[in-house]
């Protein structure tokens, strides 16, 4: 018997020092406006024995409505089993207590119904895209005739430009989870839809609408915003809806477009770049041109790109433009504001002379002029003429960029200006005798005359 005494209390003694108590199980979470009430999630703004906080019960002949304890319910809410319920959009009360809607439904105005995706309609208690569907063509039961297919909300014909005809119905195989690349071809669960091919998310400046990439910037059914569709006979331009393209844009299908940097539209409309290749110029090559940067396979200039300003997907706020690579309200002296860009109309080949100029393929813009070769004391940097001499971006050799806050000095990045020159934009100009900057930076003179002492004559 003390032999099993002995035994007890060594097992006590080792108890003592190795057992450990068992971990407590973790915290129960509660959904989203229940509160945690001992072991049960509670809605402390309706239950009777948990009326505004837990364990404040109320009386036999009272209801809680709005966590407070009442003889009835406020006005628009109904009492349910002593319980105050909005039977407008209570899902397990919907225009009755106790009738729950079904799984995938809500309660709106009393009724359960079908709830859809940004920019799908509810026709017939089904979700339709009125802007690919035949038989719902730009909205509930507008079916198009025999032989027509449904093109951005319209029913025609043949499909526009960058859309393809999969069983009646026009498709953007560029960004279309269930005709990824070509007609029939179904993106996996959780992946999207990007340039054509199926990932795991969205390249950049692209946005994730309902499975599909979209180019918020030029995209009539998703501009500015997933779902926010444009008006008929309008074009997504800028993040915006507009009559028209801005300059320097093409209408393709409804959508705005830079067919010089698009790889959905290089050169032309629905010209599609091959994989691996970026475009630049309007035309599909390997990598971009000097002082152009790669964005989800578009060239950018990231010192003027809105969308790109700086970095690419770094999009600059409503009414502010880009300027040097900054978010800014104004342009800076010597460049001018084109549809929300900075550009230098002296040496822009989207822009050469004047807003929306563009120079033809082979040519550069040179003074303001398009021409074959750039004018003397000029060099062509990636189809650009630069003088290498006072450019920032172009100090002495063709992408040499100063640090910020220097500027090129005879083809020295240094931080001022000579004697004789003025900062315009970053770049030294004299303004005794530049055609584009006479007198002031950003005064140029008119087509014929030149600048003279700083006068336009």
């Amino acid at each position: 018997m003390a032999h099993l005494a002995r035994l007890f209390v060594l097992a006590l003694a080792l108890c003592a020092v190795g057992c450990k108590p068992p971990r407590p199980p973790p915290p129960k979470e509660c959904p989203e406006g229940q509160t945690l009430c001992g072991e049960e999630c509670v809605d402390t703004s309706a239950d009777r024995s948990h009326c505004g906080e837990c364990g404040k019960a109320c009386e036999a002949n009272q209801v809680c409505g709005a966590g407070q304890c009442q003889r009835e319910c406020p006005s628009g809410l109904t009492d349910c089993a002593g319980v105050c319920r909005d039977l407008q959009v209570d899902a397990a009360n919907c225009g009755l207590c106790g009738l729950q809607c079904a799984e995938g439904k809500k309660c709106v105005g009393g009724a359960c119904t079908v709830t859809c995706s940004k920019g799908l309609l509810i026709c017939n208690n089904v979700c339709r895209d009125p802007q690919t569907d035949r038989n719902h063509c730009g909205g509930c039961d507008k079916a198009c005739q025999a032989g027509e297919v449904c093109s951005a909300g319209r029913c025609a014909l043949s499909c526009q430009q960058a859309l393809a005809n999969c069983d009646g119905s026009c498709r953007d195989l560029q960004s279309d989870r269930d005709n990824c690349g070509q007609c029939g071809a179904t993106c996996p669960s959780g992946e999207v839809c990007s340039s054509g091919a199926c990932v795991v998310s969205c390249q950049e400046s692209l946005t994730d609408c309902n499975g599909s990439c979209r180019d918020l910037q030029s995209d009539r059914a998703h501009c500015s915003g997933c779902g926010s569709a444009c008006n008929e006979g309008e074009v997504c331009s800028n993040a915006k809806c507009e009559v028209s393209c801005s300059p320097g844009l093409t209408d393709c299908g409804g959508s705005c477009r830079d067919l010089r940097s698009d790889r959905a539209h290089c050169g032309t409309c629905g010209n599609v770049c091959p994989s691996g290749n970026v475009c630049s110029g309007g035309a599909c090559v390997l990598s971009c041109q000097e002082g152009l940067t790669a964005c989800a396979g578009s060239c950018r200039d990231l010192r003027t790109d809105r969308a790109h300003c700086g970095s690419c997907a770094n999009a600059c706020g409503t009414g502010y433009v880009c300027t040097s690579g900054v978010c800014t309200l104004t342009c800076q002296p010597g460049t001018t504001n084109c549809s929300g860009s900075c550009r230098d109309l002296e040496t822009d080949n989207s822009s050469c002379g004047q807003c929306g100029r563009a120079c033809s393929t082979g040519q550069v813009c040179s003074g303001g002029n398009c021409a074959a070769n750039c004018a003397a004391n000029l060099t062509n940097c990636g189809g650009t003429c630069r003088d290498l001499r006072w450019d920032t971006f172009n100090c002495s050799a063709c992408g040499n960029a100063c640090a910020p806050g220097q500027v090129c000095n005879a083809s020295v990045c240094s931080l001022n200006c000579p004697g004789n020159l003025t900062n315009c934009a970053g770049i030294c100009r004299d303004l005794r005798s530049d055609d584009g900057n006479c007198g002031a930076c950003g005064n140029a003179c008119a087509a014929g005359k030149t600048c003279q002492n700083g006068s336009c004559v």
